[in-house]
């Protein structure tokens, strides 16, 4: 294959400075540095802060639930708009964990992986004389002047609302206690009131960490210490592997606060820095969920740039819905699911470029694969054993058709059918043709060269796309390599072609490598089919339209086209099948009631005939009338006979040797033959077992018999 470049050198082996893409930014700047190797399970704790002012209501929340279709006036008409519900910080941080379980666990049932992803609540700058005050009370009462020390009576600053684990039934109805009147709890109070048990409005806390000169100690400081601990104490949680076999979990905390500033002192912040860098040692990552002040902006250059993690500042994450203030607590959803996306990679190999097996020892641009589409699907039934009440399992046996003895696989032969005979095939041999298939023996991306854009057809690329971004932690410098590539291939309006195969003994595919549209993007990788793979498309010519109806046509397009600002997936309608499945599921297991369904799928009618009724009207009336075929008249014979039917068939004469067996009972003695013989001169149905036959030629002798006498 021809490198359209010519014979000058490749861009990517040069550091240029073009269109502000410097070869030599930092790796934090550029696509996939945040990026490690592959992972395992994925873990979240939430960081909840229980400030006195997480629980003063002030946020709108955008949410179906307070507001009616009534509720959206249109702002042409200027119609009378609902007051907005009043929600707490807090209450919209506990009503997001509540949803991101359930989202865990349907999660878990659509895509059939994350079994181990684990959820756990820490409430932090809790009351610390919590439970104190009735015992302060009673030992008053009692005239008792001694007491315990403060050490002994005060409880720790953090509360461990919900034990980091696989998310089930029982966390979510316990998470579902503390949250607030809405859709997710029908009832009008919650059960559970954590603002009385966890807030500190109106006590006085005593603070111990004062002695290097602070005013008190930052209570997310502990926060973080005992994340810390939590995630090393976690049975769900799997370090990385010694042997370097089994990948690492991703851990992230994620802090919900309306404190931009919580230290008291610089000192206070310092320390809190650094145990945000130990998180982040121990391969934690840290993003912060802004939740509205009362009054004025959440500033994150105050404190939070300088704990988060890169990609956390990269994406910066807002989960305001409206320049008012209006929270939508489905954007805060997004942001989960978006982060738990960006881990979620299914392979990481090296993009080896030309000539790299001249180079010795080269480790290529390490690249980390996502899968871009990942079908969701509904939970797989599984069969119970009825008295163990335990799940069963299909086990598949091979067995010789001749003995009934269950054959094992070593002894086991392989044939190939080819011109009507059998070739032997040891899987040995499958083996050995894949690896003659194959540039390289292990798991890799092999460059082969560049194809003008315009020559890729977008008909062509079979099964699912994925993506790829550079991976510098395993190879030093990928992240450089690989922006500089991509540049090359945008300047030069490219895409490359390559052989992949992601693990050792699979079979190598043709892809293409096509740079992604964003600035940040990375290589979206197309599998390409062979050329006996493709079948050509009809080119016939199978009609033409008159200039009327393509006028009609184009009028009718340009009124119903949708104008969307946003990326292709926002406009994608959530799958109705799934929505009513797991709804169903739901209500029974968490005893909810049964939500209505929105299915975005169907067709507004009303609304589309609203909007382009005449288009409508006048495209149908620019169509042909189809013209109905002519059906032509059957000539009918006049001397045709019309078939008799069965009623008026004549019955022959039942023989004397068959009444005389009925009377004697001996019926049953005439073979199946004869029996069916018998019925079929009836005209009766012959199917059936001999018992059947027998009973059936009683019933008509007996008939015969009775109508003869009458």
């Amino acid at each position: 294959m021809s490198n359209p470049f010519g014979e000058e050198e490749p861009d990517w082996f040069q550091d240029p400075d073009y269109d502000g893409g410097d070869a030599n930014d930092d790796d934090e700047n550029n696509p996939g540095s945040a990026g490690a190797g592959g992972f395992g399970a994925e873990h979240i704790l939430l960081l909840i802060d229980c400030h006195e002012s997480m629980f003063e209501k002030y946020i709108p929340l955008l949410d179906d639930a307070d507001m009616d279709d009534d509720d959206f006036a249109d702002s042409n008409n200027n119609g009378p708009t609902k007051e907005k519900k009043l929600f707490a910080p807090h209450d919209v941080a506990i009503t997001a964990a509540h949803r991101l379980l359930r989202m865990k666990i349907r999660n878990i049932a659509e895509t059939r992986t994350g079994k181990r992803d684990g959820v756990g609540i820490l409430l932090y700058g809790c009351n610390t004389t919590r439970g104190l005050q009735g015992k302060s009370d009673a030992s008053t009462k009692s005239g008792d002047d001694e007491s315990d020390s403060d050490e002994e009576d005060e409880q720790h600053p953090t509360h461990e609302l919900l034990e980091l684990a696989p998310p089930g039934t029982a966390q979510i109805l316990k998470v579902q206690e503390c949250i607030p009147p809405s859709r997710d709890n029908k009832s009008n109070q919650p059960q559970r009131d954590l603002k009385k048990e966890f807030s500190t409005l109106g006590v006085n806390q005593k603070n111990d960490d004062d002695d290097e000169g602070g005013d008190g100690c930052c209570t997310l400081r502990q926060a973080l210490v005992d994340a810390n601990k939590i995630f090393e104490a976690a049975k769900c949680v799997k370090m990385r592997s010694t042997a370097g076999k089994d990948l690492p979990d991703a851990k992230s905390v994620w802090i919900f606060t309306n404190q931009d500033y919580p230290c008291s002192s610089e000192f206070d912040k310092i320390q809190t820095i650094t145990h945000a860098k130990d998180l982040k040692e121990a391969d934690i990552d840290i993003h912060v969920m802004p939740m509205p002040k009362k009054s004025g902006g959440f500033d994150k250059s105050l404190l939070y740039n300088e704990m988060l993690s890169p990609i956390s500042l990269q994406e910066n994450v807002d989960c305001f819905a409206n320049d008012d203030g209006t929270l939508d607590i489905e954007d805060v959803l997004e942001n989960f699911g978006h982060f738990a996306r960006k881990v979620r990679k299914y392979a990481y190999v090296p993009l080896l470029l030309p000539g790299w097996k001249e180079r010795e020892g080269d480790p290529g641009i390490m690249l980390d694969l996502y899968s871009v589409v990942r079908e969701r699907k509904k939970p797989v039934p599984i069969t119970v054993h009825q008295e163990k009440s335990t799940a069963t399992a299909k086990r598949t046996s091979i067995v010789d058709v001749e003995t009934g003895a269950v054959v094992e696989k070593k002894d086991l032969h392989y044939y190939a059918e080819f011109c009507g005979g059998r070739v032997t095939l040891h899987p040995d041999d499958i083996a050995s043709l894949k690896d003659l298939s194959r540039s390289n023996m292990a798991g890799c991306v092999v460059l082969l060269g560049f194809r003008p854009m315009e020559s890729l057809d977008v008909t062509f690329p079979l099964n699912k796309n994925s993506i790829a971004f550079a991976n510098d932690s395993i190879v030093a410098g990928s992240n450089k390599a690989f922006y500089n590539l991509k540049n090359a291939m945008e300047r030069k309006n490219v895409y490359a072609v390559a052989e992949l195969h992601t693990r050792a003994k699979s079979v190598s595919r043709m892809v293409a490598l096509v740079p992604h549209r964003s600035s940040n993007g990375g290589l979206l990788i197309m599998q390409l089919p062979f050329n006996e793979d493709v079948r050509e498309v009809a080119t016939e010519d199978i009609g033409f339209a008159d200039q009327e109806a393509v006028d009609a046509a184009k009028n009718l397009i340009a009124k119903c086209t949708v104008n969307h600002d946003g990326n292709f997936s926002e406009m994608l309608p959530e799958n109705p099948w799934l929505k009513h499945f797991f709804g169903y599921l739901e209500s029974v297991s968490l005893g909810r009631e049964l939500d209505e369904v929105e299915d975005e799928t169907k067709m507004d009618v009303e609304g589309l005939l609203a909007v382009a009724r005449q288009e409508i009207e006048d495209f149908s009336m620019s169509l042909p009338i189809d013209q109905e075929p002519v059906k032509k008249e059957r000539k009918r014979k006049a001397d045709a006979v019309s078939k008799p039917s069965k009623a008026d068939t004549p019955m022959e004469d039942i023989d004397e040797e068959w009444i005389d067996m009925y009377k004697n009972d001996d019926i049953s003695g005439k073979t199946a033959t004869e029996l069916k013989a018998f019925l079929k001169s009836r005209g009766e149905r012959v199917g059936g077992k001999k018992g059947e036959l027998v009973d059936r030629v009683n019933r008509i002798i007996y008939n015969h018999i009775f109508s003869s006498k009458n």
